[in-house]
């Protein structure tokens, strides 16, 4: 009669030891975690898990091959994949890293695990390694809602929490800790539903946050969890949004043709279309870039010829059509942050549009109805961001605010008596008559208590002033494009106000060294509006461009 093969000693105690042979604890964490399946009764090891327990790892196929190299190494049969009946060494070890990994009966019967000299069994293993002890196998698809709901709160509590930073809207380098707090979150999660979620979340954080590369990763960390058909992961609705974040993830870098195909494979996928239809979520995140894209589309530089004109027209009646769609689904779902977002695109396109006679061709509508229609919007947005604590931490609606009150601003004609001068620039330009404050706090109504004299609503400079003095003071970190923006915009209104003082100077100044950080046609924008300033401060941002040209 042969003899029983040896029993197989784990020491799951630090040190970790295989018959009295240092081991990797990656190893022997797997080979705990395969056994306590076997055990239990849930039979499998999702890749999904390893990934929860491991998060920090770069690479999780080089994690599972060295564990089964050393499973070889101690003479143990682990078995992987989907087909229990079949032979582990039959597989192809290339795809070995997606398991399900399981302990067949007699390798299972070999092993022994040990803590301090004590013999444990799969409850004590659970406990000391720290994985649920509690799994049994669902019944009928049902899953064990009391294992469920007893586990640590751990990932519930980070999440929440970050979801809450997330919420106020934290950008530039306050961006950076929200993202790392979803990050925290998938740390602590437990499967693959939590992992997805929290992934997703993170991969939009660093978008908004400007950290692309960042946000990349957490999406490849998200398809590798979802082509493992972790049934916690590979959720419609979670594949639907990471195509979306994808999307957004190339338009947020230039791309608008990757953006473009991203959304048109949803449209295409019967079963992701059909989350776009009915989740309002999903369906304001694509019906909102999609707005943006068919906004880039109509506002192109123009061409004479009568069919661009017409496609851009068409691009900026899509754009309203889509803005208008993001708004409802928003409302329908609840979200008071995506209904200030869908409003304060709605606001500024509305004016872009009208402005450069992309809608209302035949000017049925006067020029200040437009004006004051746009900002309401725009004051829609604001007052939500004021009553119900979200959208922090961003200058866009000011920046829309400040653009739009000077919107149909045009020089008076110049002098006819004798030829132009400098002196002549800078009076047509203060001639230049915006909206007023009062006149637009006056639209405003009924969204207009955010718009108080205490927080600059005394004249527009003062309100680009107090935007740029609580980015410089640290309490919000303005991303390089809104920093520009603002700069342009106090630059404008403290000329129109005083004319070539120090102050229009100095942000002037700053905007020609802020340049350097944009995108090369986001820099033609403000090339172009510098060149529209009076000399005096034409010259000093050429001045000013010239010292950092010096200094790179």
């Amino acid at each position: 009669m042969p003899a029983s093969p040896a029993l197989i000693q784990i020491d799951v105690s630090s040190p970790y030891q295989v018959d009295g042979q240092p081991a990797r604890y990656q190893s022997v964490w797997l080979l705990a975690r395969a056994w306590h399946a076997y055990r239990s009764g849930e039979g499998v090891v999702t890749a999904a898990a390893v990934r929860s327990a491991f998060p920090a790892a770069a690479n999780v196929r080089m994690l599972v091959s060295r564990a089964f190299a050393d499973f070889a190494r101690w003479g143990i049969v682990v078995g992987w994949g989907a087909d229990r009946a079949r032979d582990p060494a039959a597989g192809n070890p290339a795809q070995r890293s997606r398991g399900p990994f399981w302990l067949a009966a007699p390798s299972a019967r070999r092993l022994r695990f040990v803590a301090n000299g004590r013999t444990l069994g799969p409850v004590a293993l659970a406990r000391h390694l720290g994985f649920p002890a509690g799994v049994h196998p669902a019944q009928s698809g049902e899953r064990d809602g009391t294992s469920y709901v007893m586990r640590d709160m751990a990932f519930w509590s980070e999440l929440t929490q970050a979801m809450r930073s997330a919420q106020d809207g934290h950008a530039g380098a306050h961006g950076f800790a929200v993202a790392e707090s979803f990050g925290a979150a998938r740390r602590l999660a437990g499967d693959g539903f939590q992992q997805a979620l929290s992934l997703l979340k993170e991969s939009q954080a660093w978008r908004r946050c400007g950290r692309l590369d960042q946000s990349r990763a957490a999406l490849r960390r998200f398809d590798r969890l979802a082509q493992a058909a972790d049934a916690g992961a590979a959720t419609p609705a979670f594949q639907a949004m990471a195509q979306v974040v994808r999307a957004w993830e190339r338009y947020t870098r230039g791309d608008g043709e990757g953006a473009r195909a991203g959304l048109e494979h949803l449209h295409a996928d019967a079963e992701l279309r059909l989350v776009v239809r009915y989740n309002p979520r999903v369906r304001f995140e694509v019906l909102n870039l999609e707005a943006l894209l068919h906004k880039a589309d109509a506002m192109r530089p123009a061409h004479a010829a009568a069919p661009a004109a017409q496609a851009a027209a068409r691009a900026a009646q899509c754009a309203l059509d889509a803005f208008s769609g993001a708004l409802q689904a928003a409302y329908e779902a609840d979200s008071v942050d995506a209904v200030q977002h869908a409003a304060a695109n709605i606001g500024l396109s509305l004016w872009l549009f009208w402005r450069h006679g992309l809608i209302d061709g035949g000017r049925s509508l006067s020029a200040s109805a437009v004006q004051r229609q746009a900002m309401r919007w725009l004051g829609l947005s604001e007052w939500i961001c004021d009553r119900f604590g979200v959208g922090g931490g961003t200058a866009w609606n000011a920046i829309f605010l400040l653009r739009i009150a000077r919107g149909s601003c045009g020089p008076d004609a110049p002098p006819l008596d004798r030829p132009a001068s400098a002196s002549d620039s800078m009076a047509m330009f203060r001639r230049q008559r915006p909206l007023s404050v009062a006149d637009a706090v006056e639209a405003l109504r009924p969204f207009h208590a955010p718009f108080a004299p205490a927080r600059g609503f005394v004249r527009w400079s003062a309100v680009a002033a107090f935007a740029l003095e609580d980015h410089d003071a640290g309490h919000v970190r303005l991303a390089p494009l809104q920093l520009a923006n603002l700069l342009l915009e106090s630059a404008w209104y403290l000329t129109h106000e005083q004319g070539a003082t120090a102050a229009a100077c100095a942000a002037v100044e700053r905007l020609a060294g802020q340049l350097p950080a944009l995108r090369p046609a986001e820099r033609a924008f403000f090339t172009a509006e510098l060149r529209a300033l009076p000399p005096a401060l034409r010259d000093a941002a050429a001045e000013a461009a010239r010292r950092h040209r010096k200094r790179a």
